[in-house]
């Protein structure tokens, strides 16, 4: 990838040892002692953490979370993982959360933990996950989902800050997801001095709470001066390869009586906190859930999996009946060039996307008529984009299993038909039957389906919400996600989101002898599949504001055309075709005004209004209110033409604010998906 790349990350450069041992080159430093390396970890990190104590009395779904200065190897890690699973209930969920601003390749990696065999297991499970080294936040998820792996690739001080809820002097130490145990594992403090120093030991302080603990194998007395400045209680032990080492915890009080007047929060911040949230009233486990889409079922799925009680509230008679219906999805994204906050969540997702539905291919038995990672081809129909072409090829060039841009004989071969066009190809893309991926991710044992039941209006009674059919109330829930699409309009507490409807229709074409040589997605103007049961699917038609789901003669035929334009040599045996003959279905998509999913709590517009109002006259306006959102009720829709690839991180998103994690996403992406960004810019452009 080129450094001028936003998502550009320089990896480790290494020097090998004898036996593996990797030394990192622009640190002086080894990562490990062979053959003492994990003893080291456990003595320093799980030992003066007392993690076996604490995990063993944790209670059932408990999570605990650990944070981590410097990935490395994943030695640390491993070692967590292995303990948790000897000691912490079986349904407990443990979320390791570590930086890392020069990871390893993965050949490196797997190098570097072949040195420890019997962690063997679980580094071939790492191995199978281990991310494409892009900047940002990539979260792993291990023995079904009991294990969350949060790997912050990436400056490790901006990262930690990033998992606070806020930025903001007046609320900077609240509503923070709470780091249980820290280890501090980056390089020595004299060689790798941007990992230690104040504002890391702040930012650990505000994301920690009276039981937090942390261990470090380095006793420099800077460090233990820091850390206790920061209200951490202290101690030194004997180290295992250095004399000493410190271990401590957290005391608030400490911090407050440490502060001096000008370190202590000051009142006013140049952005009002309007996405931040104060703690909720507790959300109980029963989560109603409205809507049975991927938005609806995949929501359920992961909050299903940390042992909460799900009802999915379905309309029609079926899951996946609206826009979640077609036979077969495209997994698949638009990468850019550009940092901009689009480009960012889109790269996120897609990257999640593949993970979640390898596993979940793996741990369901899925067979390949519901899903086929078989590659995904984007052809460049117009100047611009074949424009494009070469910048991607420079942008992604060391990341060959994310993108490689094609000629027009490459695409030929790539796709086993004729292309006259450049592109370029996601060869771990693919496509999905999300009918047959909602009536899979509903059938986890902590999920109940209520079908044929329209809920028209929700009321909260002694914190708990009603969900209101025409004559009758359908359940009583602790929280509710609203994931019925557009029709979340309906809803007083959400008619304000400004999701709109687009109509798409798609065509169901058999094959022909030339058509059977499909080997991928091809998209253009629409797309087209490899066949299942010797069907293509080809779509989809783009009407803006058509609301109506018939499906139509005149679409029929310009899907039709626009293959025939794209990719001529598929319809080359089809110039006969009678539309009139041709089946599909039409279906609404979801999407918003800049094109991001609407994700999250859902505010108070009225409220907002007022609070916010200054934000007319000035976007900086000295506001220090929190915003106001109704409690325990969430959204999740918006996900427009590419929701197989955006629900899955959207629903994890979801069920960490539900159970108060931490979120798999940066603060200001978690903020650009907020429901409130849309009033808070009108208000600023002053047009409401």
């Amino acid at each position: 990838m080129s450094e001028k790349s936003p998502y550009y990350l320089q990896t480790a450069r290494l020097n090998w040892q004898q036996d593996n041992v990797p030394e990192a080159k622009d640190f002086g430093d080894i990562y490990f002692l062979l053959q003492q390396g994990l003893e080291e970890s456990r003595y320093v990190f799980l030992q003066h953490n007392q993690l076996q104590q604490r995990w063993q009395q944790l209670e059932p779904f408990e999570h605990f979370s650990i944070g981590e200065t410097g990935f490395g190897t994943g030695l640390n890690f491993l070692a967590a993982w292995q303990l948790w699973q000897k000691t912490a209930d079986q349904t407990a969920q443990l979320h390791f959360i570590s930086v890392e601003k020069h990871p390893l390749t993965y050949t490196d990696l797997e190098r570097s933990l072949s040195a420890w065999p019997e962690l063997a297991d679980y580094a071939k499970q790492l191995l199978a996950q281990y991310p494409t080294l892009t900047a940002g936040h990539h979260l792993l998820k291990f023995d079904h989902g009991r294990i969350s792996l949060h790997l912050l690739l990436g400056d490790g001080i901006e990262s930690i800050e990033q998992l606070r809820s806020n930025d903001h002097p007046q609320w900077q130490t609240q509503n923070h997801p709470t780091i249980d145990a820290w280890f501090l594992d980056g390089f020595s403090p004299s060689k790798n001095p941007d990992l230690w120093n104040d504002r890391l030991y702040a930012l650990m302080a505000d994301l920690s709470g009276p039981t937090t603990t942390l261990a470090t194998f380095t006793a420099v007395g800077s460090v233990r001066r820091g850390l206790s400045q920061q209200g951490f209680d202290i101690q030194k032990a004997k180290g295992f390869r250095k004399r000493e080492m410190l271990f401590g915890q957290f005391n608030p009080d400490n911090r407050m009586k440490n502060q001096t007047a000008a370190q202590k929060p000051k009142n006013k911040s140049i952005t009002a906190p309007w996405y931040f949230r104060k703690k909720s009233a507790s959300n109980g486990n029963h989560i109603a859930i409205i809507g049975g889409g991927l938005a609806g079922t995949s929501c359920a799925y992961a909050l299903a999996r940390r042992g909460c009680k799900v009802t999915l509230v379905e309309r029609e008679q079926q899951l996946a009946s609206g826009a979640s219906g077609n036979p077969q999805g495209m997994l698949y994204t638009k990468l850019s060039t550009e940092a901009g906050t689009l480009n960012q969540f889109t790269l996120s997702s897609y990257l999640y996307a593949l993970r979640f539905y390898r596993q979940w291919q793996q741990e369901h038995s899925i067979s390949a008529d519901h899903v086929d990672f078989c590659g995904v081809l984007q052809l460049a129909i117009n100047k611009k984009e074949q424009r494009l072409v070469p910048l991607l090829e420079q942008a992604f060039a060391s990341y060959p299993e994310l993108i490689q841009c094609v000629d027009p004989q490459q695409a030929s071969e790539l796709a086993g038909v004729d292309i006259d066009l450049p592109g370029w190809f996601f060869p771990g893309a693919g496509w999905v039957s999300p009918a047959h991926l909602c009536q899979s991710l509903a059938s986890h044992p902590n999920i109940e389906t209520v079908y044929h039941q329209e809920v028209i209006k929700l009321e909260q009674q002694d914190q708990q919400w009603q969900l209101l059919g025409g004559n009758n109330t359908i359940l009583e829930a602790d929280s509710v996600v609203i994931a019925n699409s557009r029709d979340a309009l309906q809803f007083e507490q959400s008619q304000s989101v400004p999701a709109k409807a687009i109509r798409g229709q798609i065509t169901l074409l058999e094959t022909s002898e030339v058509s059977s040589s499909l080997k991928t997605v091809i998209c253009h103007e629409g797309y087209v599949t490899p066949a299942i049961n010797n069907t293509h699917n080809l779509g989809a038609t783009f009407d803006n504001g058509d609301t109506d789901t018939s499906t139509r003669l005149e679409d029929h035929q310009r899907n039709l055309d626009s293959l025939q334009r794209m990719v001529p040599s598929l319809l080359s045996e089809h110039q006969a075709i009678d539309a009139n003959t041709l089946s599909g279905r039409a279906g609404l998509r979801c999407t918003s005004p800049d094109y991001l999913p609407i994700v999250g709590p859902l505010h108070n517009q009225q409220q907002f209004l007022e609070d916010y109002a200054l934000l007319r006259k000035n976007a900086h306006s000295d506001i220090a209110t929190p915003g106001s959102y109704y409690p325990n009720l969430y959204i999740n829709i918006g996900h427009g033409s590419r929701g197989l690839t955006s629900t899955p991180l959207c629903s994890e998103l979801i069920a960490a604010m539900i159970c108060a994690e931490a979120p798999p996403l940066p603060r200001h992406l978690v903020t650009a998906l907020n429901p409130a960004r849309f009033v808070i810019r009108d208000l600023i452009r002053n047009k409401l």
